[in-house]
C-alpha cells in the first residue's frame, strides 16, 4: 500500500496519545494527508469506519496515519488485525485479536480463565471479547486490515457479533479492497457509518506534486493533470511513475505515455491481484478486457464457464468501477495491464474476443461499441457494414456527437476502401474524408462507391445508396442551395424516399433531408415552402445535436427569411449560428458563410453599410472559393445592392456582370439581378439598358420586374400608366419579399404625390413604412430622400409616427417635441436617447426583458436601466402606462 513519502513525518511510536495493540510501522516516506485523517477521526466516534479500495489505493497507509497521528479529542485505544491464512477460523481470528488488545492493556486471558489459543471454542471467545470490551470502560477501535469479502467469513462474523454486543465503546475500522459482508445497510440508515472509498483515496494534484518532489521530479501542470487522468490517481499507479522519472530522461513525455501497460504496473499488478485468483477468475479479467465495459451476459459470451463467477468477481475486486444498470468496467489502469497480459499469454485469442464482443454489441443494438470490437480487429467491411445497415453514416460525419465514429475509421487504409467489390468501405472513407475537409479523398471514395453500386440491381444496396447520399450531401463546398439538378441535389431527393422508420430514428439524416427539399424550393423560388423545409430541418438538428449542422440549418433558414425580406428574423437566425462553436476549420464551417450573407443582406436593407461591407468580407473568406453558384450570384447581388446604396452605380453592374457569368442561376434569382440591373442603368442614365434590364427581369409578370419597368418608365417621365401598372402589380403580389413590396408601395406613394393625390399618396406611404417598420428596412426611403424630405415636412404626423425607422436617415425631427395629429404640440416631454426609444419600440412589443436585451445585444440590467430612465421621462411607473404615453406623444 503506497501513499509517498514526506521529511515532515515522525516515526509512528513518536505521536501515539493512548495504548496501542501491535499496530505496524508507518513508512516515514508518507505523505501527510490531513483530508483523510480527519474522515477517519470523525468515522471513528460511530460504530463501523470503512475503507475500500484497490491495491496500492492507500488503506493501510491511511488507517496507520490516524492512528500514529491524530491530534484533536483523545483518540480511542486501537488494536490492529491483519486477515491472512491464521485468521480463517472463528478461534483463529480471536486469537490475534485477542493478542492485539492484550499488547493495548485489554486481558481477555483473564476474562476467559485461561488462555487464548485455538484449544478455546470460538463460541467461547467471542464472548470472553465481548466482556473484556464491556468492562475496557474506554473506547476502543479495532483495526481490521485486508477484511475478506466473501460473506460467512470469521473475521466477518466475529466483528458483526462485537458491534451488536460489545457496547457503544467498541468501534470497528475495516479495510478491505471491495464492500465487505457486514451490513452496511443497517449501520447507514443509523448514521453510524462512514465510507472512504478509492474516489476518497485517490492522489489529488498537490499529492502528486509532493511525491513527485520526493523523487526530485517536477512537471508542468498540463502533464501532471495528464498523468493523474491515466492513473486516476491511483497512489500506487502515481509513486511507480515518480520511481521510473526519476531518472528518465524526459519525465513530461514519459507522464503524458504513462498507462498500465508499464512494466512496472503490469509486475505490481500481476503480483497483487491477477497471480492472486483462481484460475477460472484470472481466465475471465483477461478475456472481458477487450472490452471497455462488461456486463454478466457479455462476459459469458467472452469468458464461457468462467463468465459463471463474474456476479462474486465484480463484488470482490476493487479494479471493478460499477456504472449502473449492470455494466462495469476496469480501473483505467488495470484494463490497460490486463489486455497486455493477455496479448503476451494469448495472442491469438485476441482477435477472436474481439469478434464475439462485436457480434454481441451488433446484437444488442450497441453500435458505437460493436463497430469499435471490429475495427480493433482489423475487419474493416464488418465495421463499415455495421454503419451502413444502421444507416449511421451521420455519426461518421460527425453529425450526431458526442457518439461520433468518425475517429474510429480514420486508420482504415485507402487500399481496403478503394479495391473493395462492397461499398461500404468506400463510402464510410468518404463519409471520413468529408468530415475532416478534405475534398480530393472524398471524391475518390464516393467515385468508387458508386462505380461498385452501378453493378448492383436499382433495388439492391438500397441502405449502401442512401448513406452515399447522406456523404455527397456533406462534401466539402456543398450547401443547402446547391443545384437539384445537381449530385447533390439527386443525392437530397434519394434521401427523402429513404425508409420512414430508418429516417425518423436518424434525425441527423432527416434534416439532410428536409434541407435538400428546402433546396430544391429555393431554386424554383418558393422561398415562403423552403423556409419552413429549413425550419424543420432546424428542429430535427437540434435533435440529432450536432453543432455543424445546426450551423448549417440556422444559416440557410437565415439567408431565406432574408431573401424574403424578413431581415429581422434573418438577423435572429444568423445571430444564432454565429453563437455556436467555432467549426470553421470543417466543411460544415463554410456554412457560416451563408449567416454572414444573410446579415450583409439585412444591413444593406437597414442602412448599416459599414457593416454590410465586413460581413461581406467575411462572407468570402468564409467560402474561401467553396461556394456554390446560388450562393456566389446572391453574394455578387447583395455586393451590387450596396454598391448603389453608396451612390457607385458603375461598381454595382460590374458585380451584376460577375453574377451574369454564373450559367447556373433560379428564374427568381435572374429577375432579382435584372431589377438591381435596372435600377444602377437608370442611376447613370442609361434608359434603354434599364428598359432592356427590365424586360429581361420579366416584364409585367411579376411585382419584382413591374417594379424594374416603373421606375425605368418614371425616370423618362411616362407616369402616368405606370401608377395603374403598379398597382394592379401590388393587388395581385401579397406574397412577394417584404422588401420588395416596401419599394413597390413607396414608389405608388411617390408616384401619387407627383401627381397631387396626396390623400393615395400618404395611404402608400404609410403602408410603406408600416411594412418596413416591422423589419427596420429602411434603404429604400434613403434612396428616395429627395422628394420624402418635402413631403415630411409637410406631414409631421407621419414624421412622428415612424420617427425610430427613420431618425437614422436624417429624416425625423429632434426626438421628443412631439406633435399631434392636429398640428399642435403636445405635452412635453424630456428627450429620450435613441437606444431608450428602441426599448421603449420593444415593450410596445411585448417583449420580456431578456428578449429585449437579447434582440439590441444588451445586458439585461442595461435593459432594466433604460427602463427606470423611461418611466422618469414620462412620469409613469409601469410599462403600459409607458407605452400609453408615449403613444398620445408620438413617439410609437
Amino acid at each position: 500500500m503506497i501513499a509517498g513519502r514526506a521529511s515532515t513525518d515522525e516515526p509512528a511510536t513518536d505521536k501515539r496519545r493512548e495504548p496501542t495493540g501491535s499496530l505496524p510501522h508507518l513508512p516515514d516516506w508518507v505523505i501527510a494527508r490531513p483530508r483523510l485523517t480527519e474522515r477517519v477521526r470523525a468515522g471513528v466516534r460511530g460504530e463501523l469506519t470503512v475503507i475500500t479500495g484497490p491495491p496500492g489505493a492507500g488503506k493501510t497507509i491511511t488507517a496507520l496515519a490516524w492512528a500514529a497521528n491524530g491530534t484533536g479529542s483523545p483518540q480511542p485505544i486501537t488494536c490492529w488485525v491483519a486477515c491472512d491464512d491464521s485468521t480463517e477460523t472463528v478461534q483463529g481470528f480471536c486469537v490475534s485479536l485477542s493478542r492485539s488488545l492484550a499488547q493495548a492493556g485489554i486481558d481477555v486471558a483473564a476474562t476467559l480463565q485461561g488462555p487464548c489459543d485455538t484449544d478455546v471454542q470460538g463460541k467461547d471467545m467471542i464472548t470472553a471479547i465481548t466482556a473484556a470490551l464491556l468492562d475496557a470502560g474506554t473506547p476502543i477501535a479495532v483495526v481490521v486490515d485486508d477484511f475478506p469479502a466473501r460473506p460467512g467469513t470469521a473475521p466477518a462474523e466475529v466483528v458483526n457479533h462485537l458491534l451488536r454486543h460489545a457496547g457503544p465503546g467498541f468501534r470497528a475500522v475495516v479495510l478491505s479492497r471491495s464492500d465487505s459482508p457486514l451490513p452496511l445497510h443497517r449501520h447507514r440508515l443509523a448514521g453510524e457509518l462512514t465510507e472512504i472509498r478509492a474516489d476518497d483515496l485517490a492522489f489529488e494534484d498537490d499529492e502528486i506534486a509532493e511525491v513527485l518532489a520526493q523523487h526530485g521530479v517536477r512537471l508542468t501542470q498540463a502533464s501532471q493533470r495528464a498523468l493523474r487522468e491515466r492513473t486516476g490517481g491511483w497512489p500506487a499507479g502515481i509513486r511507480l511513475a515518480a520511481m521510473s522519472m526519476e531518472k528518465h530522461p524526459d519525465p513530461e513525455a514519459f507522464a503524458t505515455r504513462f498507462a498500465g501497460d508499464d512494466q512496472a504496473v503490469v509486475g505490481y499488478l500481476m503480483e497483487e491481484v491477477v497471480d492472486a485468483q483462481p484460475p477460472d477468475v484470472r481466465r475471465l479479467l483477461l478475456s472481458t478486457s477487450v472490452v471497455q465495459r462488461v456486463n454478466t451476459e457479455l462476459a459469458g459470451v467472452l469468458a464461457g464457464e468462467a463468465g459463471r463467477a463474474f456476479p462474486d468477481m465484480v463484488r470482490q475486486n476493487a479494479f471493478v468501477v460499477p456504472l449502473g444498470q449492470g455494466w462495469y468496467r476496469y480501473h483505467h489502469m488495470f484494463g490497460e495491464a490486463l489486455r497486455l497480459i493477455l496479448r503476451h499469454e494469448s495472442p491469438g485469442k485476441v482477435p477472436v474476443l474481439h469478434q464475439r464482443a462485436a457480434a454481441w454489441f451488433e446484437r444488442s443494438g450497441l453500435l458505437l461499441e460493436a463497430v469499435r470490437q471490429a475495427v480493433q480487429t482489423g475487419d474493416w467491411q464488418c465495421a463499415t457494414r455495421m454503419v451502413v445497415d444502421r444507416l449511421a453514416i451521420g455519426l461518421v460525419l460527425g453529425l450526431r456527437p458526442p457518439e461520433t465514429l468518425s475517429g474510429l475509421f480514420e486508420g482504415m487504409p485507402e487500399a481496403t476502401a478503394l479495391r473493395s467489390a462492397e461499398p461500404e468501405p468506400a463510402i464510410v472513407a468518404a463519409a471520413v474524408a468529408a468530415r475532416r475537409g478534405d475534398g480530393a479523398s472524398c471524391a475518390a471514395a464516393v467515385h468508387h462507391a458508386k462505380r461498385v453500386l452501378r453493378r448492383s440491381p436499382r433495388d439492391a444496396a438500397g441502405l449502401a445508396r442512401l448513406c452515399l447520399a447522406a456523404v455527397e450531401l456533406c462534401r466539402p463546398g456543398v450547401t443547402a442551395f446547391a443545384d437539384p439538378a445537381s449530385a447533390s441535389g439527386e443525392a437530397a431527393a434519394l434521401l427523402r424516399k429513404g425508409p420512414g422508420r430508418l429516417i425518423d430514428d436518424r434525425p441527423e439524416l432527416r434534416a439532410l433531408a428536409l434541407s435538400g427539399q428546402g433546396a430544391a424550393h429555393v431554386w424554383h423560388g418558393e422561398l415562403p415552402e423552403a423556409a419552413r423545409l429549413f425550419g424543420e430541418a432546424l428542429t430535427a438538428a437540434e435533435q440529432a445535436g450536432g453543432d455543424a449542422q445546426m450551423m448549417r440549418c440556422l444559416s440557410d433558414l437565415a439567408l431565406t427569411e432574408a431573401l424574403l425580406g424578413n431581415v429581422a428574423r434573418a438577423a435572429h437566425l444568423a445571430n444564432r449560428a454565429r453563437r455556436l462553436p467555432d467549426v470553421s476549420a470543417s466543411p460544415e464551417g463554410r456554412e457560416v458563410a451563408m449567416a454572414h450573407l444573410a446579415c450583409a443582406w439585412g444591413d444593406v436593407e437597414r442602412w448599416r453599410l459599414e457593416e454590410a461591407r465586413i460581413e461581406l468580407g467575411r462572407a468570402a473568406q468564409a467560402f474561401n472559393g467553396y461556394a456554390d453558384p446560388l450562393s456566389n450570384a446572391i453574394q455578387r447581388l447583395v455586393k451590387a445592392r450596396a454598391d448603389l446604396c453608396q451612390g457607385r452605380p458603375e461598381h454595382a453592374l460590374e458585380d451584376l456582370r460577375a453574377a451574369d457569368a454564373i450559367i447556373q442561376r433560379p428564374g427568381w434569382l435572374e429577375r432579382r439581378l435584372a431589377l438591381v440591373a435596372a435600377e444602377a442603368h437608370v442611376a447613370c442614365g442609361e434608359i434603354e439598358a434599364a428598359r432592356r434590364d427590365a424586360e429581361r427581369a420579366g416584364g409585367r409578370a411579376t411585382l419584382e420586374s413591374v417594379l424594374a419597368l416603373a421606375r425605368v418608365e418614371v425616370s423618362s417621365g411616362a407616369d402616368g400608366a405606370v401608377s395603374a401598372m403598379l398597382r394592379d402589380a401590388l393587388r395581385q403580389s401579397s406574397r412577394a419579399p417584404m422588401d420588395v413590396l416596401v419599394e413597390a408601395w413607396l414608389l405608388d406613394a411617390c408616384l401619387c404625390y407627383r401627381n397631387g393625390d396626396r390623400r393615395r399618396g400618404r395611404r402608400s406611404l404609410h403602408r410603406a413604412l408600416r411594412l418596413a417598420r416591422r423589419e427596420e428596412i429602411r434603404r429604400p426611403f434613403a434612396m428616395s430622400r429627395s422628394w420624402l424630405l418635402p413631403v415630411l415636412d409637410q406631414d409631421p404626423e407621419v414624421l412622428h409616427s415612424y420617427h425610430l425607422l427613420l431618425e437614422p436617415l436624417g429624416l425625423a425631427v429632434r426626438t421628443g417635441s412631439a406633435v399631434s395629429p392636429d398640428g399642435h404640440g403636445a405635452a412635453p416631454v424630456e428627450q429620450l436617447s435613441p437606444r431608450e426609444l428602441e426599448v421603449l419600440q420593444s415593450v410596445a412589443q411585448l417583449m420580456t426583458t431578456e428578449e429585449i436585451a437579447s434582440t439590441l445585444y444588451l445586458s439585461a440590467n442595461t435593459v432594466k436601466t433604460h427602463l427606470k430612465s423611461i418611466y422618469r421621462k414620462l412620469a409613469v411607473t409601469r410599462r403600459g402606462e409607458a407605452v400609453r404615453r408615449a403613444q398620445e406623444l408620438s413617439l410609437l
